[in-house]
């Protein structure tokens, strides 16, 4: 697949990502406003809002994947040597492969028993909701799957082993230690 493909897949997935968040703002917030000015509702857009939130959260979670922002324990990886960072990187890759791999199985199972099971409203199925699991399961597993392979031909190069962001309060700590180290 070439670069220019893969980069309007990216585009398309966040432009998607952003219109179901705007949508899913104006249907909570219309809601509200309905609620307590007129003292009536849209009952639909409570199942919508829910759908896309569980669909938000799972496309969020693949594009962080992609883009290696989830937390991970960079400090502790960093102090390891080159052959250690491999090796955490290969576990860290294998393990996230094996949970993508449960994740998928779980999410088709539930997806194939709530196919028939539609949500009271909107009359859409439940499956829809299993099914966000589903595609992101796959989407981070083939992310974990490539990087495997790419490891395992030594084409991943010495700074791309160690990947994730620390906790902010972590980085916190570390910028005043080096504060008072100065000092």
């Amino acid at each position: 697949m070439s670069e220019r493909v893969r980069y309007a897949l990216l585009r398309g997935v966040e432009n998607l990502l952003i219109v179901g968040f705007v949508a899913m703002i104006a249907m909570v917030f219309g809601n509200v406003v309905l609620r307590y000015a007129f003292n009536s509702g849209i009952t639909a857009s409570e199942e919508l809002s829910r759908l896309l939130f569980v669909w938000l959260t799972f496309g969020g979670a693949f594009l962080v994947a992609r883009e290696g922002g989830h937390l991970g324990m960079t400090t502790v990886v960093l102090m390891l040597g080159q052959r250690g960072r491999w090796w955490c990187r290969f576990a860290a890759e294998s393990l996230s492969l094996l949970c993508m791999v449960l994740l998928v199985a779980g999410c088709w199972t539930q997806t194939v028993i709530n196919i028939e099971n539609h949500m009271p409203v909107t009359g859409v199925p439940m499956a829809m909701t299993y099914l966000a699991g589903l595609v992101c399961g796959l989407g981070i597993g083939a992310l974990n799957l490539q990087t495997i392979v790419l490891m395992l031909r030594g084409q991943i190069g010495e700074d791309e082993l160690v990947i994730g962001a620390e906790s902010e309060e972590l980085s916190a700590f570390e910028a005043q230690q080096r504060q008072e180290a100065r000092r």
